[in-house]
């Protein structure tokens, strides 16, 4: 069977009336969310880096960055904000980080060819189905992620390579070379994890889906079964005899991904493998009112041994995202995680030295107790807590809509006035009636101002 021309007659043959309204009605909200994850990143210094680099591009395209002023071409457009969505660690996850490679093309191509809502909200909920199937295909992506690679940037750019394709209008056969040139255009290292660089994979997938669809329309070529063969992505992600190929064609859309088992939300702007210990250790010290001064030794399975966890020392914001004996420690110092908490004056205080030396790494064998948080205090007393379903988990545990909202509104503050911020939730919330993305772009971005 030719899975990848399956995968492709899918996205293209679906319409806008074929997808139930409750994917639609989820589709925004992590529109939503991915919206407040760049314009949070705005202000920070990855931000401004990548605002000085487009601006020294001097290029005169039409499509804008989102947060900046600035236009420029719309595959860097693309760029700019796949790197805002994924640089300060508030994005979803699915597991891997679909949003980031979804959301930021479309704001590139609906502002570049005028792209209505309903266009737009079709290609969003197709493109999760294509990246929620490819983390199917590898078992959820762990053990490629334990081998080095980083799965965002691959299903990544294969994913907005279909989107792009589907909006662009491309025949099945040019869709087919786009996903070929895509697929050879994804990339991404575990060990970049906890610097710059990992946002850069979202970037790279954003921008190459694009560049891969405009080149196949123009009849540049790719291999047209480039997931299922012997030397494609998936065999040389995974390993011969390591992934099931049928998973990338199975119940496509019956229920469509983001409905079931859905994509998770971040409450924390941290790693979300380490959320489940976060939630424990905050019920902790919140049911029994634990002081730092009073805790002798806090103990958790840290497990150093994945990507995601191996800080163990950070020194920057980001290390500090993926570290969880700093969250840990965070959650007993503040009894929250929010963006100060990752200031970098937080990581260095001698509080934070003192109360991260507390903390025991005790390796759990049983799956479920590697999220464990035991508190032991000394007057001897000792309490424990593991958490099944953490807070933001889709399916079981998700965040209501007055949640996501308050998120949104801390992040999108940081860089726009309160008119701006509750005019853009209500756009978004409404995207289905707007004839044009543009009308979102215009209140999401200042006038050349960094």
């Amino acid at each position: 069977m030719q899975y990848t021309k399956r995968l492709a007659e899918f996205v293209l043959d679906t319409r806008y009336e074929d997808i139930p309204v409750a994917a639609f009605r989820l589709a925004k909200r992590h529109f939503l969310d991915c919206t407040g994850s760049c314009l949070a990143a705005v202000s920070e210094k990855p931000g401004k880096i990548i605002y000085d680099y487009i601006k020294e591009l001097q290029n005169n395209g039409s499509t804008r960055v989102i947060g900046f002023g600035l236009r420029t071409s719309i595959d860097n457009a693309a760029f700019a904000n796949g790197i805002l969505s994924h640089v300060i660690c508030f994005d979803d996850s699915g597991p891997s980080h679909p949003s980031v490679t979804v959301v930021p093309p479309l704001y590139a191509l609906g502002e570049t060819y005028r792209f209505g809502g309903k266009q737009i909200l079709t290609a969003q909920v197709l493109g999760y189905e294509v990246f929620q199937k490819l983390n199917l295909v590898t078992k959820d992506a762990w053990e490629m992620r334990v081998r080095g690679w980083h799965p965002t940037g691959f299903f990544g750019a294969v994913t907005s390579a279909l989107i792009s394709s589907k909006l662009l209008n491309l025949t099945l056969e040019q869709s087919l070379n786009a996903v070929g040139i895509a697929a050879s255009m994804g990339a991404g290292l575990s060990q970049n994890i906890g610097n710059m660089t990992m946002s850069l994979h979202a970037g790279n997938a954003s921008r190459n889906g694009i560049i891969a669809a405009k080149l196949a329309k123009k009849g540049f070529t790719g291999d047209q079964e480039i997931l299922e063969g012997r030397f494609g992505l998936m065999n040389a992600l995974a390993g011969a005899n390591s992934y099931d190929i049928e998973a990338l064609i199975k119940n496509l859309g019956n229920p469509y991904s983001v409905v079931y088992p859905g994509i998770n939300l971040k409450p924390y702007p941290n790693c979300w493998a380490h959320h489940r210990v976060y939630d424990s250790m905050l019920h902790l010290v919140n049911s029994h009112d634990i002081k730092p001064e009073n805790v002798e030794s806090i103990w958790c399975d840290l497990q150093p041994d994945k990507p995601t966890y191996r800080y163990l020392q950070p020194k920057t914001d980001l290390e500090a995202r993926y570290s969880l004996g700093y969250g840990i420690a965070m959650c007993l110092l503040d009894r929250k995680l929010e963006f100060e908490q990752y200031l970098p004056a937080r990581i260095t205080d001698q509080k934070t030295l003192k109360t991260m030396s507390k903390i025991k790494h005790v390796p759990q064998t049983i799956e479920s107790e590697k999220h464990k948080i035991v508190v032991k205090l000394i007057n001897g007393a000792e309490y424990s807590h593991v958490v099944e379903y953490s807070k933001g988990n889709a399916a079981c545990n998700p965040l209501s809509d007055q949640e996501l909202q308050e998120k949104y509104r801390s992040c999108a503050r940081r860089v726009l006035p309160d008119k701006k911020v509750e005019r853009s939730l209500e756009l978004i919330f409404k995207m289905e009636e707007t004839s044009d993305i543009t009308e979102i772009m215009d209140v999401i971005t200042e006038n050349e101002k960094k």
